[in-house]
């Protein structure tokens, strides 16, 4: 082969010289090792490691958040922080005893308590553990302000709890009774205490002067609906009360004509007729002497 004479060794030397010169030193090109491929089964092993460490870390974080809870425990019976811009607590009105000298009804004894613009005065007949005789608790209340009391039951319920820590069994039918005072609502209930149970009818009155409270007929059975209206309508006023116009116009009111004027206590039932009593004493009987 021949080889051109512009192309022999001392020219391509004088070429690379040249270049040199134009673009300086150049560092020779050397090979980058390549990475070696990661065998499938490493990679497998290297996420295992990773999650067996962090369940590692979560379950040693768990006994330790366990450890501090039982070496400090809460805080129940210590009082609660309050801060210094919290209004004082109020203490709830306490009932005042006072005399009970306003209303009157039969042969029942009476007590008062007042508070704060109210006046409680509870008349009381008979004893609950006493099932031959009738028993009866009224609750007469002079307020200002309006009826928010609720249902009757509601009001049954409370004042039974009232009365000696009375609860309520049950309740029957419903309805009104009439009055003086106006209309009477009532409902049949069974009342009970850690001894006994009775039945009985709990009324309310909403007017000048509220009237709360039950009768209860001697063993076990209900008060007629005409004694209940009686028992309420002979309330009356003591002489010389102090009372508030509309109470004194209430209580000034007239009488039903159905009502005589019994004790209540003796309206708690119907009361049986009365037979005329047979004397079954035997008669001597004379015998006349045999003539001879």
């Amino acid at each position: 082969m021949r080889h051109r004479p512009d192309f022999d060794d001392a020219a391509l030397a004088r070429a690379a010289h040249a270049l040199r010169q134009d673009i300086g030193p150049v560092e020779p090109l050397v090979p980058r090792p390549l990475a070696r491929a990661t065998p499938r089964r490493s990679w497998y092993r290297r996420v295992a490691g990773r999650t067996f460490g962090a369940a590692a870390v979560i379950a040693l974080l768990s006994v330790l958040a366990s450890e501090r809870r039982l070496a400090d425990p809460p805080l129940r019976d210590q009082a609660a922080f309050v801060p210094r811009y919290a209004a004082p607590a109020v203490a709830p009105p306490v009932w005042s005893e006072v005399a009970a000298d306003r209303y009157r009804l039969g042969e029942a004894t009476g007590r008062a308590r007042t508070m704060a613009g109210l006046r409680e005065d509870t008349l009381t007949t008979g004893a609950f553990a006493v099932q031959e005789t009738p028993f009866l608790r009224l609750v007469a209340i002079e307020t200002a302000e309006p009826d928010g009391e609720g249902s009757l039951f509601v009001t049954l319920a409370r004042r039974a709890a009232e009365a000696g820590g009375l609860s309520v069994a049950r309740t029957g039918e419903r309805g009104q009774l009439a009055t003086r005072f106006g209309a009477l609502d009532t409902v049949d209930a069974t009342l009970l205490d850690a001894e006994g149970r009775r039945a009985c009818t709990a009324f309310r009155l909403n007017a000048a002067l509220r009237l709360e409270g039950w009768l209860c007929a001697p063993l076990g059975q209900l008060p007629e609906p005409q004694a209940v209206a009686c028992t309420v309508d002979r309330l009356g006023a003591l002489p010389g009360a102090q009372l508030a116009p509309p109470v004194a116009a209430m209580l000034a009111q007239a009488r039903m004509a159905s009502c005589p004027p019994e004790d209540p206590a003796t309206t708690a039932a119907v009361p049986a007729s009365r037979r005329a009593v047979r004397t079954n004493a035997a008669r001597v009987r004379h015998s006349r002497p045999a003539s001879p």
